[in-house]
Parts: structure tokens; C-alpha cells; sequence
């Protein structure tokens, strides 16, 4: 029991503090503008950008130990307190109540299956360290940097310890919820969007209430979505946009979105979208280029790049040109890297598996060939059970509306929708040809792909006096199948036999690892293991090729070089 309150208490403590920073950076960014738009609806993932801002930054010359986070949440908590709370006291409320609906789905013994490899060693390692060159080559996984490790660490305090490194994505789940219930009942936005929004509370909510499967791939897709929706919203307005506020509240939440993973790096493309649909394009970009607002998009995104180029010599790993092996000693050699970028689109094409490889590689994952093959092993196996629960989604919305009366209410935006439509087919395009694994990115573009038609046709039929009457049931119906479900699942794991049976609960299961220990003439001591899980950092498999330089305080980890 005196576990359990620990935990809870945290979670909330933490809660309170992101929020906080969402305000402080609400009045940072925005206070100059006369904002008439609610931004309260993205106060939530703002506090996770500046978190996650401030954590990339502090991890160059700090570990993020004991008293940095205790600093920088303490902070958080107290202009909770000293602020005008009561003002948003509404806000709290529904915020309190929606961590209630997610409380369930917080509570895992058995965590994601990267996060033993390499997810939870990483994030260690900045609580015990600050920045090392060339820690990619200690881990395969390390070359694959999320910023969510570096926010993650931020939350390493006493007594709750590493038990809340998952924390990070139950608060985008809340924010995502939240934002979709507020702009569903709340505000004033076309009928279109309603639909939209209820159509992604119910498909992503239902899809997504396995915590263990989360990984740091799904909480940037929650938040695109929103994005997405968001810049659509303002390419399909019939009025002209005179001071691109519409954009500028959007930007940052973009890079905390790429920075999560870099795949998202191709919705930048949505951006022609401005040039081709808005008169005032060119001004727009002024307005942008020269805001706070611009400037935070761009801190977060060189910082997060120069975090992959200290881990491995790449700006983004594993794409071979934007490497410089040919430079810096600590950088992973260039045939590394190339062998990795084959390894990955080989297992996102269903080319590989923890018990099977596929022969012929290269020709394996040329044009097309892979089809069949990942229709056979990927398709069948995971992307038609997310499609049983889309289908079931779009029909339970579509009975529930009851009443239709077709309008062509909706067909003044088909032109803007058109051109909008076809760069997000591009975008499609783009994921599906290169790394077609859900996962990477392929839930949020795959819904949005498939729903802005069907969504289209539901608010053109659909009656739309009768639309919070019809819908406020399905919210409860949803909630209570999402908790349904956790609840059996928390009911399973406390009788399993195996490694994830609860055994200090509410705290996930932790496998204590033998090591071995190699220590540097220089001081630095590596800690060699497979699946690291909560070993001493930093962390790896490493062989006897590994050697160590010292230079002005920081770490180089490099790959001895062998003549015959």
C-alpha cells in the first residue's frame, strides 16, 4: 500500500509540474499577442516541450540526478501554488478527471519489449552521466535517440526512482483526450472536425490502452494527429489569416513531435499546403521566421540533432550522407551505418523477426518485392486487427447518429481538401515505400488517410443538432471498455509465473542482470551486459575493440582501428 501512494503521488506531483511549465511557456512564447483562440487545449503538451527543451539542453553538462530534477520539478510545483489556479479551476477539474480514466492503464508489470535493450538503459544513463560521444557504439539501440528519453530522465527523484520513466506517455494521452473532449463539446468548430476529433478519441483510445506496446513511437503520433488536424483546420478557413497565429501556437508542439522520432519529419511537406491555399503566404513567413515561437521549433530540433550526432557521428541516425565517419574518431564507421539502415527497412518490411531472417537482403527490400511477404507475416498478423477496430469504430459512430439529412454544407473546402489530401498521400507514400511498420509512424498517417473521405461523408449526412446528444453515451461506452480491459489485464499479470509477474507492486518487474565491468585508465567505467535492464551505466554489449579518450571533461568511445 505505502508503495502504491508513492506512486500515485508522484504521478500527480509530476502531472502538476508539466503543467506548470505549459503555462511558463504559454507566457514566454505568447504573451506578447493578443491571442482570441483557446491555447488552453495545448497547454498540456506545451509544459512537455518545455521539459523536453530544457532536458536536452541541461544533459550536455549535467546527469540529471537527484537535485536537477528536484530543482526543476520543485520549480513547476510551487508556481502551481503561487499562480492564479482558481482562475482554471475547470481546466484542473477535467484534467483530474481524465488522469482518473487512464489511472488503470499507468499500473504494468511487464514493460515494452525495447525497453529492457535499450529504452530504460539510455534514460539511466542520463540520470547517472551527462552526454558521452559515441555511445552508439555500445548499443544498436542508441542510435535510435528519442527526446522522450531525455524527458523521461527528468523524472528520476527519490523513492519513485526509475518507476516513472513511463509516465511521459501516459501525460500524452491525457493531453490528447483532453483536447479532442474540449474541442468536441466545448468549442465552436465545424461539424467536420467534431467527427474527427470523436473519431480519433474512439479509434486511438480503444487501440491504444496497452501501456507495454507504447514504446516511444506512439505518443508523437497521438500529438501529429492533432497537428495535422489543427493546420487543416486553418489551410480550409474561409478567412484570410493576418497575423499567423493560428500557426505560430502550433509550431513548437511540431518539434517536440519530431523530436520524439524523425520519421515525423516528412509532415513539414504539409507546409505547401500554406503556399498553395493562403494569399499571404510570404508575409506569413515573416511573421514566423522572426517569432519566439519559430525560435523554440528550431532550439529543440538542432538540439535534438546534435544529441544524434554526439551518439553517433550522424545529424540523423542511420541515414549514411547526413554522417561524418570520415571526420571524427568516435563516429559509427559508414558501413555501420549503411548496414543498419538495411537492418531496420528490413525489419519494418517483415524481412526479419526475433526467430527468423529473410536471405538476400538487398534484393529482398528493393522496390516492391517485400509485399507479399509483409502482407503475409505484418499485415494479416497486426495491421487488420487495427483495422477491426477502425471498422468497428466508424460503424458505432455512424448507427449512433441516427438521424440523416444530406447537406453539401462541407463542399466549399474540396478544392483546398484536394491539394491537402495529395500531400498527406505523399506522406504516405513515403512511409509505406521506406519503413511500413505501424510503429514508425504508420497509425497515425493510415488513419488519417483513411478517414478524412469517410469523415467527409459523415458530417455531409449526419444530423448535426442532435450531435452531443448522440455522442456523450459513446464517451462513457469507450471509457469503461478501456478500463475493462486494464482491469483484467492488471488481474492477469498478477498470476503470471514468469520474469513480469508483479512482485512489488504497483512497480513494473525489473530483471536483475549479471555484468561485467570494464574500467579506462581514464576513469571511465563501461558496463557490459545483454539487455542491460537497470545495470550501471552507461551500459552495452561491448567487445574487446572498444577504447576510451578524455577530453576537456567529456568522454569519446571509440572503435579501435586494426592493421595487419
Amino acid at each position: 500500500m505505502q508503495n502504491f501512494i508513492i506512486f500515485i503521488l508522484f504521478f500527480y506531483f509530476y502531472l502538476i509540474s508539466v503543467i506548470s511549465y505549459g503555462k511558463i511557456f504559454q507566457n514566454i512564447i505568447f504573451n506578447k499577442y493578443k491571442l482570441n483562440l483557446d491555447i488552453s487545449i495545448y497547454t498540456g503538451f506545451y509544459g512537455l516541450t518545455f521539459l523536453t527543451l530544457i532536458s536536452l539542453f541541461t544533459s550536455f553538462f549535467l546527469k540529471h540526478g537527484y537535485q536537477h530534477n528536484i530543482i526543476l520539478h520543485s520549480i513547476g510545483f510551487i508556481y502551481f501554488f503561487f499562480s492564479d489556479f482558481k482562475k482554471d479551476k475547470v481546466f484542473y477539474k477535467h484534467i483530474f478527471y481524465l488522469s482518473i480514466f487512464v489511472i488503470l492503464i499507468l499500473l504494468i508489470s511487464k514493460t515494452h519489449d525495447d525497453f529492457s535493450y535499450y529504452h530504460l538503459p539510455f534514460t539511466k544513463f542520463l540520470t547517472e552521466n551527462h552526454i558521452i560521444f559515441g555511445m552508439g557504439h555500445l548499443n544498436l539501440g542508441y542510435n535510435f535517440l528519442s527526446s522522450l528519453f531525455f524527458l523521461n530522465s527528468t523524472f528520476y527523484l527519490p523513492f519513485i526512482n526509475l518507476y516513472s520513466f513511463h509516465f511521459s506517455i501516459i501525460f500524452f494521452l491525457i493531453f490528447f483526450n483532453y483536447f479532442l473532449l474540449k474541442e468536441i463539446f466545448y468549442n465552436s468548430i465545424n461539424i467536420f472536425f467534431k467527427y474527427f476529433y470523436l473519431l480519433a478519441f474512439v479509434f486511438f483510445n480503444l487501440s491504444f490502452n496497452r501501456l507495454s506496446e507504447y514504446g516511444m513511437d506512439k505518443p508523437g503520433q497521438l500529438l501529429i494527429v492533432i497537428l495535422v488536424l489543427k493546420l487543416f483546420e486553418v489551410v480550409i478557413s474561409e478567412k484570410k489569416i493576418t497575423n499567423g497565429l493560428d500557426l505560430l501556437i502550433l509550431l513548437p508542439l511540431l518539434g517536440l513531435c519530431i523530436s520524439t522520432k524523425t520519421y515525423f519529419l516528412s509532415y513539414i511537406l504539409l507546409s505547401f499546403s500554406m503556399f498553395f491555399l493562403k494569399e499571404n503566404f510570404y508575409n506569413l513567413l515573416k511573421i514566423i521566421f522572426f517569432s519566439l515561437s519559430f525560435f523554440s521549433f528550431a532550439l529543440i530540433i538542432i538540439f535534438m540533432f546534435l544529441h544524434h550526432f554526439i551518439s553517433t557521428g550522424c545529424i540523423i541516425s542511420p541515414l549514411p550522407y547526413l554522417c561524418f565517419a570520415d571526420i571524427f574518431d568516435w563516429s559509427r564507421s559508414l558501413d555501420d551505418v549503411k548496414d543498419l539502415a538495411i537492418w531496420l527497412e528490413q525489419w519494418s518490411k517483415a524481412g526479419a523477426g526475433p526467430d527468423f531472417r529473410i536471405d538476400n537482403v538487398n534484393e529482398y527490400i528493393k522496390n516492391f518485392n517485400w509485399l507479399s511477404n509483409w502482407y503475409k507475416m505484418y499485415f494479416l498478423v497486426k495491421v487488420l486487427d487495427q483495422i477491426g477496430i477502425y471498422v468497428a469504430s466508424i460503424l458505432i459512430i455512424f448507427f449512433i447518429s441516427k438521424k440523416f439529412s444530406f447537406s453539401k454544407s462541407n463542399i466549399f473546402f474540396y478544392k483546398k481538401f484536394l491539394v491537402f489530401y495529395c500531400l498527406l498521400f505523399i506522406i504516405f507514400f513515403i512511409w509505406f515505400t521506406n519503413h511500413p511498420a505501424l510503429r514508425y509512424g504508420g497509425y497515425s498517417i493510415s488513419f488519417l488517410i483513411i478517414s478524412f473521405p469517410i469523415v467527409l461523408f459523415l458530417s455531409s449526412i449526419s444530423d448535426k443538432k442532435n450531435f452531443l446528444l448522440n455522442f456523450k453515451y459513446l464517451i462513457v461506452v469507450v471509457i469503461f471498455i478501456v478500463n475493462f480491459k486494464n482491469f483484467n489485464r492488471i488481474g492477469d499479470e498478477f498470476k503470471r509465473n514468469d520474469l513480469y509477474k508483479y512482485s512489488d507492486f504497483p512497480f513494473f518487474s525489473i530483471a536483475k542482470k549479471d555484468y561485467r565491468e570494464v574500467e579506462y585508465d581514464n576513469g571511465l567505467k563501461i558496463f557490459s551486459a545483454h539487455h542491460c535492464w537497470a545495470t550501471p551505466t552507461p551500459c552495452g554489449n561491448i567487445g574487446d575493440n572498444i577504447s576510451v579518450v578524455k577530453k576537456n571533461n567529456y568522454f569519446f568511445i571509440n572503435i579501435k582501428k586494426f592493421t595487419n
